[in-house]
């Protein structure tokens, strides 16, 4: 159990409040603030009493009761700094620890002591957060458990369902199942995004590897077709390397150099051949010269004159023999060289037709070289025709190596997309694994679950407690909460009724009892306790002489049975005569509330 025990509150140049500090200490005892406002004799309101529970509200929240802004608390006369104190003392099994908390505005700042150490984080908002934890309490335990404001604060019954029950589960110290809920669903929703995040990752490798496969398949099929096409490539090259080969061996020809040597003996012929024929052409030229002039001679030869025209002599009968003598003689040997042409003409004719022969010959000799180096050209052609397939059987082998084999450029891919799918299937169990559990956790921090059972163990404490102080009241009503924290409002007629049904009084006295109620099982159930109750307006509202008689027996049980700072905030004078403790009283004057001595008259 942990105890928090309020010792002091100071505030200055807090809304009402001037430079002198307005102090507070918190004693066992019924304890009441009230006042006069000199500016305003006839008029007790607007005293600045209201102002001692928004200093302590203020001072652990950093907020007023009445949620004024913030450059508007600070007071607007003397326009000072805000300062508020707190000392305060909280007790656990382990031991007991002193705190001051400090909280100014004009600069707005916040420092938290313990045991004289500073202990204030590095924000506000943190260091708030930490005074909330060290006290144990939210804005809301504070305004239903230890302030109660009449007319600054809504009542719980006036709240919404939401607000009641969240109320209540932070009364039964149940929050941390609505922590727990609200962490397990922020778990369950970022496992869920992983989670769906994970399958969408699945469906596109899923959709990789079939399309993997589907490469595989079709490459398969591919070599398939390809290994048909090889091995008829194959069938048709070995045919026809037997038919080159075939017809490589039917090729016949003669030896290119027997022919060669047998072209340049003929052509040795044929040019023996021209140098006779010019030979002889030669020597018929020359003996048909020397016919030529023998013929001019003849015609030389002799004179019709009587006398010699070269020696001028006289021509006798003797010279004319001798001239004719000479002639015949020049004809014979002209015959002669005639007939010679004639047989040297005859044996030109013959080494023509020789030649002819023999170029003829040549003629042939040089087809016949023609056709052996065509028929060569040809084999050489067919060999290099078989080489080329025989390369070409060799790599259709190779080919058919690999289009015979089942491995692929996809395998690895394959390899590779199956462990990833295997990985992604594992964590999507691991993740649907998690989802489930988390489901049967959320169902048993939920409402319906562990939650449940431990409200039905609570509500008869509930109903029992607001009973016990309806009684007390003299309330005309019965409230009964279900396991929902859903209030149901009975009248003195046992009739069904909303909370605005009743009158103002009696609405003070239920929200009287749940303001008891929550405190008592705040404290029995959430593990702390605090010693001061502030009730604000109290002895003002609606109830009359008898209801004030009640609520102050309830105030001074409390206060011996619990040991208790209850503070009444008032402006009747009647509520001075229920204080056991000390009366504060408050005096405003010129705007400024300042504590002032009570004097009794």
């Amino acid at each position: 159990m942990k105890s928090v025990n309020f010792s002091k509150l100071s505030a200055q140049n807090f809304l009402s409040i001037g430079e002198e500090p307005v102090t507070v200490e918190f004693s066992k005892g019924l304890h009441v603030i009230t006042g006069k406002n000199k500016d305003k004799p006839d008029r007790r309101n607007a005293i600045g009493k209201s102002t001692v529970a928004d200093a302590l509200y203020f001072a652990i929240f950093g907020e007023t009761l009445r949620e004024i802004k913030k450059d508007l608390i600070v007071n607007n006369i003397t326009g000072g700094k805000t300062h508020v104190e707190l000392d305060f003392d909280v007790t656990t099994t382990i031991g007991s620890d002193n705190y001051k908390i400090i909280r100014t505005l004009g600069p707005s700042k916040v420092f938290i002591y313990k045991n004289g150490e500073d202990k204030t984080r590095d924000s506000i908002s943190n260091t708030t957060k930490y005074i909330c934890s060290v006290i144990s309490a939210s804005p809301s335990i504070f305004k239903n458990c230890v302030i109660m404001t009449v007319n600054n604060a809504t009542p719980f019954m006036a709240k919404n369902k939401i607000e009641k029950r969240k109320f209540i589960e932070d009364i039964f110290g149940m929050e941390v199942f609505s922590q727990m809920l609200s962490m397990l669903r922020s778990e369950y929703n970022e496992i869920k995004r992983d989670y769906d995040t994970e399958m969408v990752k699945y469906e596109e490798i899923e959709n990789s590897l079939k399309n993997y496969n589907d490469q595989k398949d079709l490459t398969l099929t591919r070599r398939k077709e390809k290994k048909q096409t090889y091995l008829d490539r194959q069938k048709n090259n070995t045919l026809e390397i037997e038919d080159l080969t075939s017809q490589s061996n039917s090729l016949e020809y003669a030896s290119i150099n027997d022919l060669e040597v047998k072209g340049d003996t003929l052509q040795g012929q044929l040019r023996t051949c021209d140098d006779k024929i010019s030979e002889y052409i030669s020597i018929i030229s020359a003996e048909k010269a020397k016919i030529n002039h023998k013929k001019e001679q003849i015609l030389k030869i002799g004179t019709e004159e009587d006398t010699c025209p070269v020696c001028l002599r006289p021509i006798e009968d003797h010279d004319l023999d001798n001239i004719e003598k000479e002639k015949q003689q020049l004809k014979s040997s002209i015959d002669e060289m005639v007939d010679n042409v004639k047989d040297i003409h005859s044996s030109l004719v013959k080494v023509k037709d020789v030649k002819q022969k023999i170029q003829n010959n040549i003629s042939v000799n040089n087809n016949k070289i023609s056709e052996t180096k065509v028929l060569q050209q040809k084999q050489k052609n067919i060999a290099q025709r078989i080489e080329q397939l025989a390369k070409w059987q060799e790599e259709l082998k190779v080919d058919l190596e690999i289009v015979e084999s089942l491995q692929t450029d996809f395998d690895i891919l394959i390899d590779e997309t199956t462990s990833r799918i295997d990985t992604a299937s594992n964590k999507i169990k691991e993740y649907r694994d998690k989802i489930s559990k988390l489901d049967i956790v959320k169902y048993v921090v939920s409402e319906e679950g562990v939650k449940s059972y431990i409200v039905q163990k609570l509500l008869d404490l509930l109903n029992n407690k607001m009973m016990h102080y309806l009684r007390k009241l003299d309330s005309n009503s019965i409230c009964i909460f279900n396991e929902y924290f859903e209030e149901e409002i009975l009248n003195e007629k046992s009739k069904v009724c909303s909370y605005f049904n009743f009158s103002g009084a009696e609405r003070k006295s239920i929200d009287l009892a749940c303001l008891f109620t929550f405190s008592d099982i705040r404290r029995m159930q959430g593990g702390v306790s605090y010693n001061i109750a502030i009730y604000d307006e109290l002895f003002d509202s609606s109830f009359d002489e008898k209801g004030i008689e009640l609520i102050t027996e309830i105030l001074q049980e409390r206060v011996e049975e619990l040991n208790e700072c209850s503070i009444v905030i008032s402006h009747r004078k009647e509520s001075i005569k229920a204080a056991t403790g000390d009366v504060i009283y408050l005096e405003k004057t010129n705007g400024i509330t300042k504590r002032v001595d009570y004097l009794e008259l």
